[in-house]
């Protein structure tokens, strides 16, 4: 059999021609924009055809791009059925995690997990909360952990434990903008990661509206928000228990000493449309059963 060149660019490929979007792609494959054009420029000149046509409105795909799209669709596919059997049959899981929780809570469990089933092979897949938006999310992971208010079709939903948000910023940030009740946020620059939905939920909580002219810093995952918070770029809100550490090393500060509400938390989510492996279940299961154990570390500062 000839080698297939090229594998990964076929594979940004079909999922460009899917989406007929660049950036979705991109959020999909956890690559970059540029990766994205990168590929589809270097099998565009391999093949000697234009995959696609680029105009304002988007992508649309050119007449060799249709047929190439169709066999790249079919093959992918019986390779992923493939996959999946052997996966079955091995009792391997690809779990789509969230790089937070998993080094803040995940890790230090997972060697129960691993002596309660010695013949479970874990997969572990990071992604920036786009699990459930993924077109084909089997295709990523057989079962993931997603933020957010666990409103999500086409999934088995397990929401983990409430949560509870705390408002922190640097020391330094506070000495600049003193922030001594709800309305002085209103001058602060708000951190977030993919949507202002939780400031939105925070704003109408303590009876104000949020303003989007407001300065504002999207950042591409929590590892980056949460070391941005900590150099003094601006205010977060963060789930209790994940900041906790930094809270009580000083590192970061709660202006106003206590948590918040909120309708957001971590979910475990299955996709219903691929049949769950035994393997997949297990691990539910156990998290399920698990869960408990995260009692400690949702005490809010003010409680600790």
């Amino acid at each position: 059999m000839k080698p297939i060149r090229n594998i990964n660019s076929v594979q940004v490929f079909s999922l460009t021609a899917e989406t007929r979007n660049v950036t979705r792609a991109a959020q999909l494959l956890n690559i970059s924009q540029s990766s994205v054009s990168y590929h589809i420029k270097k099998l565009e000149s391999d093949l000697g055809y234009q995959l696609f046509h680029r105009t304002g409105q988007g992508l649309t795909l050119t007449d060799e791009g249709v047929e190439l799209a169709q066999h790249v669709g079919r093959g992918l596919e019986m390779i992923q059925t493939g996959l999946d059997q052997l996966s079955i049959r091995a009792g391997a899981i690809r779990i789509a995690l969230l790089p937070m929780f998993s080094s803040r809570w995940l890790s230090s469990e997972l060697g129960d997990l691993i002596e309660q089933y010695p013949d479970v092979r874990l997969s572990m897949h990071n992604h920036n909360n786009n699990y459930a938006y993924m077109p084909e999310p089997g295709s990523f992971a057989d079962i993931g952990i997603q933020w957010g208010k666990g409103d999500w079709n086409g999934f088995e939903v397990h929401p983990l434990w409430p949560e509870r948000m705390a408002l922190v910023c640097s020391p330094e940030y506070l000495e600049r903008h003193p922030i001594t009740e709800p309305k002085d946020v209103t001058g602060c620059t708000l951190l977030h990661v993919d949507d202002t939905g939780m400031w939105e939920e925070w704003f109408d909580l303590n009876g104000m509206k949020m303003v989007h002219s407001q300065p504002q810093m999207m950042l591409e995952d929590r590892h980056f928000q949460l070391s941005s918070t900590i150099n003094g770029l601006g205010v977060s809100l963060f789930a209790s228990w994940l900041v906790q550490e930094e809270l009580e090393s000083g590192a970061l500060v709660s202006p106003f000493c206590r948590d918040f509400e909120t309708s957001y938390a971590y979910h475990l989510i299955l996709p219903r449309l691929k049949a769950s492996s035994p393997a997949a279940l297990r691990f539910r299961d156990w998290l399920l059963e698990n869960r408990s154990k995260a009692d400690r570390l949702l005490l809010s500062p003010s409680e600790a």
